[in-house]
């Protein structure tokens, strides 16, 4: 049996429309937050802040003139040195208060050269290590641009010219790795919406579930919660076989489509709530009646049955289903009724019970046995 619901496609509607008002927000603000770090051509690198690195003058004059080297072959577009540069104080001087700035601008410069999953580690490395550089919420803008770029478009290169295939896992990596650096951030909600995407275009229904879960429990007040519990309703209902299998998918599909119903009456998604939860409890009043079937016409057991149909009725009363068990009931109380009736008339009578009785005791008497 077909149960799935379209839920793919709103699937996919949600998460662009997650991905759109997140990037009207990013773009609102799109400046790094002022920094105490700056540069221009004359002048070259300015730092206000105080060095904490503990490295001789030397040393920070080493670093400068790395910075600065690295700052005009980027100028040129000369990516290659100016990538080298910056990874030399990065690497050799973590410590210094230029090694964010040379990270940041590696980032951009990877962007650049449209090598997005090195963007994404220097991104990555800011948000972890200097917390405090530039806007950290800017940080996680970019990192989720990235993320969404490997779900949605990003092909990596066969042999550095032919498109390839989308790398789905490394998506969801870095989402995975948002979650893990800003839990709290609005990043987090939005970045398992996409990951619960992810394992859905790769029908992983239980990893779906799982994403989906997480958002629901760690996030309630996110405007994403209400999608995800519709999402977890019509994923549970995927994996509904029919009345003759195990119903607990459809059991966990009418808990969420419920709870949809009764935590969001005013959602645009209610009629289709409505549907699923219909069609969940329609498959499991089926299953009941497909059971007290067995027990009716199988074993003959009609206290077991009739409790089967009642349940089938209590849970879609106006399905066609229902209608089916209540005329399954009417025949098990008129086959009861009529045993009954048999099984009065069968009885002895008081004088015949009295009659054997003498009969038995004469027999005694007598050395008959």
């Amino acid at each position: 049996m077909n149960t799935a619901l379209p839920c793919r496609a709103s699937h996919s509607r949600a998460g662009l429309f997650a991905t759109i008002l997140l990037f009207a927000l990013t773009f609102l603000n799109n400046t790094w937050a002022e920094s105490k770090i700056s540069w221009s051509p004359e002048t070259g690198y300015v730092s206000e802040e105080v060095d904490l690195s503990g490295l001789l003058p030397e040393e920070q004059q080493k670093i400068l003139n790395w910075m600065n080297r690295a700052r005009e072959a980027e100028e040129k577009k000369n990516y290659g040195k100016a990538v080298r540069l910056y990874k030399r104080v990065s690497k050799k001087y973590p410590k210094n208060q230029y090694s964010p700035e040379a990270y940041y601008r590696t980032a951009l410069i990877q962007l650049e050269r449209n090598k997005i999953d090195k963007a994404f580690e220097a991104f990555n490395t800011i948000a972890w290590v200097y917390p405090n550089y530039g806007s950290f919420n800017e940080t996680l803008g970019e990192m989720y641009k990235i993320a969404v770029a490997r779900l949605e478009t990003y092909r990596d290169k066969i042999f550095w010219v032919i498109p390839g295939f989308k790398n789905t896992d490394r998506a969801i990596q870095y989402f995975e790795r948002i979650v893990a650096i800003a839990p709290y951030s609005d990043y987090a909600p939005l970045s398992l919406m996409n990951v619960a995407k992810a394992w859905s275009d790769k029908n992983s229904d239980a990893m779906t579930i799982f994403a989906l879960d997480r958002l629901v429990t760690n996030y309630p007040n996110s405007f994403l919660t209400s999608d995800a519990y519709l999402k977890l309703a019509q994923t549970h209902y995927g994996l509904i076989k029919g009345p003759e299998y195990d119903q607990r998918a459809t059991e966990d599909a009418i808990t969420f489509f419920e709870d949809f119903l009764i935590q969001y009456p005013e959602n645009q998604n209610v009629d289709q709530a409505e549907k699923g939860l219909a069609g969940a409890k329609n498959i499991l009043s089926l299953s009941k009646l497909k059971m007290g079937d067995f027990y009716y016409f199988k074993r003959s057991k009609y206290d077991a049955a009739k409790i089967l149909y009642n349940e089938a009725i209590t849970i879609a009363p106006l399905s066609q289903t229902a209608q089916t068990a209540k005329t399954r009931l009417e025949k098990i109380d008129a086959i009861v009724a009529k045993n009954e009736e048999t099984v009065e008339e069968a009885a002895p009578s008081n004088e015949e019970i009295q009659e054997q009785a003498r009969k038995r005791a004469k027999r005694r008497i007598l050395g008959i046995f």
